[in-house]
């Protein structure tokens, strides 16, 4: 299953770089929280490496390593499972945080930071949603029981 193909913004943004910037960095957020397949992590450990060491963005992993093509097969079942329900509303998020035009937006690790916040934020959320253990209402509210160091 594609999720998203750097080819169906190029006309929008006007030009291939520009229409890399939001999947690409929405890819280095899947990387930098493990949430790429094995096979994908394996074939571009190099990139990945690179990735987050901060030398290349997630435009560049995106086409060098994807072929600008986000895809199920380079997700971890998590990964995927994720996407599905998040990514539908990924553009609207993003224009939320950097306004109307997302193609606007600096290739740049500030701004992937920014973006990156509200993406964790999501997935914490979609993570309290499954399954909790024993007696307790969500996975979020358990983790958070367990931190509460001071009781």
């Amino acid at each position: 299953m594609v999720f998203d193909d750097v080819g169906r913004h190029v006309a929008q943004a006007g030009g291939f770089d520009r229409a890399a910037v939001p999947l690409g960095m929405y890819l280095a957020w899947l990387a930098n929280h493990q949430l790429l397949s094995a096979a994908f992590s394996e074939r571009a450990a190099t990139l990945i490496t690179r990735l987050r060491f901060r030398e290349i963005t997630g435009s560049e992993l995106l086409v060098a390593g994807c072929g600008g093509v986000l895809d199920a097969a380079h997700l971890s079942p998590e990964g995927e499972a994720f996407t599905t329900r998040y990514f539908p509303g990924f553009y609207a998020e993003f224009r939320r945080e950097f306004g109307a035009d997302p193609y606007a937006v600096e290739d740049d690790w500030d701004h992937y930071d920014r973006m990156a916040r509200r993406l964790t934020g999501a997935f914490m959320a979609f993570r309290g949603r499954r399954a909790a253990p024993a007696g307790q209402t969500s996975r979020g509210q358990w983790l958070w029981n367990r931190l509460k160091f001071w009781r």
